[in-house]
């Protein structure tokens, strides 16, 4: 059958051996092969290049878009911070809705990009589940207010109070189930219930479900739910805003998550939303009711008001668009902090040779010299004044990788515009030097009050380096709560510092693990963040068996947690030295003095190990308290290290 397609001659196809007319035909086929994959080739090579311009797309249209959106919110936010007028005001709340919706929009895109490239990640991290659920009811709350819908919360008042997990991609799919509530539910109610399962001693199956008297899904209708770009009953609901992306994200997110949504809809009635998923649990205390607590911090709410104030930091923000360096100025004007600006690379290069910084706030996209480039030229400016400020990248480059890259350049930190101003100025309360802030708190009767000597807690402590008692106040429910657990604290410390040293030079790896992760609590507890994150990548590491970064980084811990003993040994005996260090001679002026000279020499070599040494030998002295205070406040800058703030401490 071969011979059939071949020439008919009878005479030709007698001279053509059987052999002969197989191998032409394969050579034939081979050929229309090889050409089909040729083809199927740059096809692929197309879709290729077609996906990473989708990207380059995407990555611009962020940046681009998401400027504006940041001027719009920031302005609305001077205007919401300091009109008095209540029909200005109901314009402005306007406003920030609807530019929210917007940047929400934007963020659902860029999140279905980073899912079609394979680039979502889900990232834990340790929360309080009740402040996960505060930021869902706050908000939805107003969404469904304003269509006269119920909405109705309903937790467990037994389920733990702090888990292990992604809270952001948690917040983002059942922010999604429930916009769609809302959305999709002319009257009635939307309900959202959260309740666990324990599935054994260090983990939950953590159960949310949301509820709705709605217009329901067709059963026909159900198979296009989680198509991207789709809207069900698209004539029906064409007044309904959206892009059709939530549903596909949520599933997708969820499926990361090892988890599914559950859909359970009667059409004309409602629907159900369900889905469980595994969080660690970090603290079995139980959370309490909900709803009291949620009510109380209603109630409490205030104007804005500033988290810390710090007159004598001086900040640098570069940015090329003259509209973003005002709206960072206004949202930072009640800080009293110092704020220069430059409007490209090549002004922020001269400034930093000028002028010393305690924070480097550096866009990314800008003419000329991009902020990339003048982070790689700042850092081979030869013993400039800026060579250990954090720099941040403050952008609007949101997309997949977007973390990765900035890091991977050399910032310190990345934050995203449009700007969030709790988050901005969370953010400078994490670098700027402790010394130069003041942090405000809310005191019993919820007024925003500033720290100083007439509250609970002793003038010294107010200004102990590395301490920070406005986060401890709050973690432990009040100052005289907190002055205890700071007691309880100091004492433990050099006997818990013995047990960590103990565990490391015997290689009791699971002991050691064990007890950085105490640490790593306590010290969360009483706001010393630094410890508690150094403690945390040593438990990271223990877990983990990289055995090699737990002997490079505990000689570090447990300078930098006796560090904190000795600061705190006020607390241990009232407010004098302990009966030990009373026990000690004096030390001479002239040794101190020396001290104080061989100090500024290895400051100025970097020298840790010998620095070290110092310190050690001061122990064995009693130092008059104006010293003993600055010998404290050195030693911990250089356990950091920050060598500019130890040779400032030293020429002070």
């Amino acid at each position: 059958k071969l011979g059939e397609d071949l020439p008919v001659n009878e005479h030709h196809t007698k001279a053509i051996p059987l052999s002969t007319r197989l191998a032409n035909f394969l050579d034939a086929t081979t050929r229309e092969l090889a050409e089909s994959n040729a083809e199927l080739k740059d096809m692929a090579e197309s879709a290729k290049a077609a996906s990473r311009a989708k990207s380059t797309f995407l990555s611009s249209m962020s940046h681009e878009i998401r400027t504006p959106i940041n001027a719009i919110l920031g302005m609305d936010e001077m205007i919401l911070r300091e009109c008095t007028d209540e029909t200005i005001l109901e314009y402005a709340r306007n406003i920030q809705a609807a530019t929210t919706n917007l940047l929400g929009l934007v963020n659902d895109i860029l999140d279905f990009s980073k899912i079609e490239a394979g680039k979502m990640e889900i990232i834990p991290v340790e929360y309080a589940l009740s402040s996960v659920l505060n930021d869902l009811v706050n908000m939805i709350a107003e969404r469904a207010a304003k269509k006269g819908l119920t909405f109705v919360v309903e937790v467990d008042e037994k389920a733990p109070s702090i888990l292990y997990g992604d809270e952001i991609r948690l917040k983002q799919v059942v922010t999604n189930i429930l916009t769609n509530a809302v959305k999709y539910t002319e009257q009635g109610s939307v309900k959202l219930t959260c309740k666990f399962a324990k599935k054994d001693a260090e983990t939950i199956l953590l159960q949310f479900s949301v509820q709705d008297t709605g217009i329901g899904i067709k059963a026909s209708d159900m198979k296009n739910l989680f198509a991207a770009f789709t809207r069900i009953e698209e004539k029906r609901n064409r007044t309904v805003e959206g892009t059709g992306l939530g549903m596909s994200i949520t599933k997708q997110i969820l499926s990361l998550m090892g988890s599914r949504l559950e859909v359970a809809s009667v059409y004309g009635e409602g629907s159900t939303f369900s889905f469980a998923v595994e969080q660690k649990v970090r603290n079995w205390d139980e959370m309490g009711d909900f709803e009291e607590s949620y009510r109380r911090m209603m109630a409490g709410q205030k104007a804005y008001h500033e988290k810390f104030t710090a007159p004598k930091a001086r900040i640098l923000v570069v940015d090329d668009t003259a509209m973003n360096l005002t709206v960072v100025k206004g949202l930072l004007k009640q800080t009293l902090v110092k704020i220069d600006t430059a409007e490209s690379g090549y002004e922020c290069l001269h400034m930093v040779q000028k002028n010393h910084y305690d924070i480097i706030f550096l866009d990314h996209r800008m003419p000329g010299m991009d902020g990339m480039e003048t982070l790689r030229h700042m850092k081979k400016l030869p013993h400039h004044l800026n060579e250990h400020t954090p720099v941040i990248s403050l952008t609007a480059n949101a997309v997949s990788g977007a973390r990765e890259e900035y890091m991977a350049a050399g910032f310190d930190d990345y934050l995203t515009k449009p700007i969030n101003s709790a988050q901005l100025e969370m953010c400078m309360i994490k670098y700027l030097p402790a010394e130069k802030v003041t942090r405000s708190l809310i005191d019993k009767e919820d007024n925003a009050v500033e720290v100083t000597a007439e509250t609970v807690l002793p003038e010294w402590l107010m200004h102990a380096p590395g301490i920070d008692t406005a986060e401890g106040i709050k973690h432990c429910g009040g100052a005289e709560a907190y002055l205890d657990a700071l007691t309880v604290f100091a004492e433990s410390v050099e006997a818990s510092a013995d047990e960590i040293e103990r565990y490391y030079k015997n290689a009791m790896w699971h002991d050691y693990t064990v007890k950085v992760h105490a640490l790593k609590s306590t010290a969360r507890v009483i706001g010393a963040a630094e410890l508690s994150e150094k403690a945390r990548r040593l438990e990271k590491a223990g877990n983990s068996g990289y055995i090699d970064e737990i002997k490079q980084h505990t000689e570090h811990l447990l300078y930098l947690y006796r560090g904190y003993g000795q600061i705190l040994r006020p607390l241990i005996s009232g407010h004098d030295e302990d009966t030990a260090a009373e026990n000690k001679p004096l030390i001479d002026a002239a040794d101190l003095a020396d001290a104080y000279e061989a100090m500024r020499d290895m400051a100025a070599s970097f020298d840790y190990d010998s620095m070290m040494s110092v310190f050690d030998s001061l122990s064995g002295y009693r130092l008059p308290e104006s010293d003993a205070a600055k010998v404290d406040t050195i030693k911990l800058a250089a356990l950091k290290p920050d060598w500019d703030k130890v040779r400032e401490l030293l020429c002070g």
